[in-house]
């Protein structure tokens, strides 16, 4: 494909994604249900209040690292221009997610490039199931940090699997620096960066056979790690200054670990109510029904805080920072697990099959559509996982980043949003399927070369290469 056939394909997909994503924002912006901003929300506010990065968390109002900077950031910014929480705001932060979930489909393009670059048809399938599939389509829709980890993510794998990334320093200093705001949106994400550390470690375009080439491998990824240290540093020092100890990006780890595995936790930050089974047969399949189950779930759905901590009235944390009641938390969840080891087996494997399908204390989880499309993903994920073992070599780190992200989950917490940034990576399995079939169906011309004198019919895909001595006999044309 050349140049200019590659970049009017690339218009269309993008114009399919982002028509796609704000026809999704304009179905639903006068929806009931409307979105909500969560946590991130009231941070925003308060530091719109001059009251600075705080929240009430766990019975105390105060500076918090509960929540990573970034979307609070975000969030505050267009709450400074249209108003905290005004329909003008969450348009705009809505609009804004549309033109991210467009460049998410863009990348996805790109990662399929650098990750199979012998088959093309690889990463253009895999950005055209990104385009279209329903949940990237509606997650631009409420102001949530996992389509902003996606992005990410995705574009930090690809630029380090990039061969010119390792023809110098500059490759090695820009994905540290995306290593180090991706952290700042999803610290989790830490989990990729020994797998990028790797990439940059191979040996690259130019690198000589003299003795130094071996140096530029140790020294990428030491350049990689110092540019991310830096870029988090300023948010390291805060914590220290707010927190009088060490914290990395968020303080929360012990308390998300408590909340997946506790004696009733179901392995989610939830637990269901009886009635909302009822509630998951009664609305249709469309987006406009998912945004209304969602909404009404909610009050159909129970958080652990809710039901264990909020009738002691968070006595037992009176005098604690915030670090050290996520620790009390995060002590008493080892207990358990200590002392119900098989019951700690099944949360595990719980939490597995929620990540992969479906999480029943979420109420998203309910919608038929989003139901079909993640049997859907499921299935094309595993078949093309499959048919690409062929091609580990340069699958390996979309392989091992979805694995470490999928095993830490099933061991501390899952949700439902805590599957869509590896996402993006499964495309290009789930295309490794799908591609040859879109080849074989796609037309194609065919060339034959037929002796000189031997006459033969030919179709409209056909096209003779005439032989050295066509003028030997003379050529019938049907």
């Amino acid at each position: 494909m050349d140049g200019r056939k590659r970049t009017i394909g690339l218009i269309l997909l993008a114009s399919l994604a982002l028509g796609l994503r704000v026809g999704a924002v304009v179905a639903l912006q006068n929806d009931h249900a409307g979105p909500v901003s969560y946590e991130h929300g009231r941070i925003a506010k308060n530091i719109l209040a001059g009251r600075g990065f705080s929240i009430e968390f766990l019975g105390s109002e105060g500076p918090t690292s509960q929540q990573a900077p970034f979307y609070p950031l975000l969030l505050a910014g267009f709450y400074w221009l249209f108003g905290p929480e005004t329909s003008e705001a969450i348009l705009a932060v809505q609009l804004l997610q549309c033109v991210v979930g467009t460049a998410l489909v863009l990348a996805v393009v790109w990662l399929g490039s650098v990750l199979v670059p012998d088959k093309r048809v690889v990463g253009w399938t895999a950005g055209l199931g990104a385009a279209v599939y329903p949940a990237h389509v509606y997650m631009v829709t409420h102001l949530q940090v996992a389509l902003w980890a996606a992005l990410g993510l995705t574009v930090l794998l690809a630029l380090s699997a990039a061969p010119r990334s390792r023809a110098g320093t500059l490759g090695p200093v820009l994905a540290g620096c995306l290593a180090g705001l991706l952290l700042l949106v999803e610290p989790i994400m830490a989990l990729a960066l020994p797998v990028c550390a790797i990439l940059f470690s191979k040996r690259g375009p130019s690198d000589g056979e003299d003795g130094r080439w071996r140096l530029r491998m140790i020294g990428r990824p030491v350049v990689l790690l110092a540019a991310t240290v830096v870029t988090i540093t300023p948010w390291t020092i805060r914590n220290w200054g707010v927190h009088s100890e060490l914290i990395f990006i968020k303080s929360t780890f012990g308390y998300a670990f408590w909340q997946g595995n506790n004696p009733i936790s179901w392995g989610t930050d939830k637990i269901p109510k009886p009635s909302a089974e009822a509630m998951r047969l009664a609305h249709d399949g469309t987006l406009a029904g998912m945004d209304r189950a969602l909404w009404e779930a909610r009050h159909e759905t129970l958080y652990i805080d809710d039901v264990l901590l909020k009738p002691t009235g968070y006595r037992e944390f009176a005098g604690l920072s915030e670090p050290e009641r996520s620790r009390l938390l995060g002590r008493r969840a080892w207990r358990f697990v200590r002392s119900h080891p098989g019951r700690y087996f099944r949360l595990c494997l719980q939490r597995a099959s929620f990540f992969l399908l479906f999480d029943r204390t979420n109420p998203k989880a309910a919608n038929r559509l989003y139901r079909a499309a993640t049997v859907v993903w499921l299935v094309l994920a595993a078949v093309g996982l499959m048919v690409s073992l062929g091609h580990w070599r340069t699958l390996w780190p979309s392989y091992a980043i979805f694995g470490v992200v999928f095993v830490f989950h099933s061991l501390v917490i899952v949700s439902a949003r805590f599957r869509i940034p590896v996402e993006p990576l499964s495309f290009v399995w789930a295309a490794m399927a799908v591609g040859p079939l879109a080849a074989r169906l796609l037309p194609r011309r065919r060339i034959r070369v037929y002796p000189s004198g031997q006459g033969r019919a030919w179709r409209h895909d056909e096209r003779t290469l005439q032989g050295p001595h066509w003028k030997a006999g003379r050529r019938r044309v049907a």
